[in-house]
């Protein structure tokens, strides 16, 4: 690693804008730029495939390590992301977001059994998002939901990908709990006309 690894221990000094150089290059498909920020963000990724894993079966054949190696390999291999502006306040969040539903998909791809029926993570029960759907289209959907709004965004992705209550994000975002069913409510109507017509 030589090379890239001095270059990921420079930018542990300047953090958030080195995670959001970062971004910038992976959104432009840099698979490079996508390894180093796993390794910048190896700590958070680590503590997220544990919790993920805590949800799963006792005896899952997984353990929290090779979930996150699984996801290097898979975030590698994304050829781009929808441009945004540099928001190093935000890049960081965005990032851990998507590594939570690459998490999500990989362990349910992994549970999944031979005959391949059909998983989805619900949004609702009335409006599932289909795992199949690629994470590039996934990340195209939710885009155009944060130009509504970026904090319906974020609930959307907390909520779904992350697991988190009502409360819980609203200490994420700082809002109050009624603003966080709001705009849950508001996203659920969104993505239903977006997926559904």
């Amino acid at each position: 690693m030589g090379d890239e690894g001095s270059k990921t221990d420079q930018m542990l000094s300047h953090a958030p804008d080195a995670v959001s150089k970062l971004m910038s290059e992976f959104r432009a498909g840099d698979s490079r730029a996508a390894g180093q920020l796993i390794e910048l963000l190896y700590p958070e990724l680590k503590r997220m495939a544990e919790g993920q894993m805590r949800q799963e079966w006792k005896e899952h054949s997984w353990q929290p390590t090779l979930l996150v190696n699984e996801l290097y390999l898979e975030v590698i291999k994304i050829k781009g992301l929808s441009p945004r502006e540099p928001e190093p306040e935000r890049d960081k969040a965005a990032f851990l977001a998507l590594a939570a539903k690459v998490m999500k998909r990989l362990l349910i791809h992994h549970a999944r059994p031979l005959s391949k029926q059909a998983c989805r993570i619900p949004i609702d029960e009335e409006l599932p998002l289909d795992t199949d759907t690629s994470i590039v289209e996934v990340e195209s959907l939710l885009s155009r939901l944060a130009k509504v709004k970026p904090e319906i965004r974020s609930v959307v992705e907390m909520k779904v990908f992350q697991g988190l209550t009502g409360d819980e994000i609203a200490v994420r975002i700082g809002c109050a709990p009624v603003t966080v069913n709001r705009y849950w409510q508001f996203a659920r109507k969104w993505l239903r006309s977006e997926l559904i017509g």
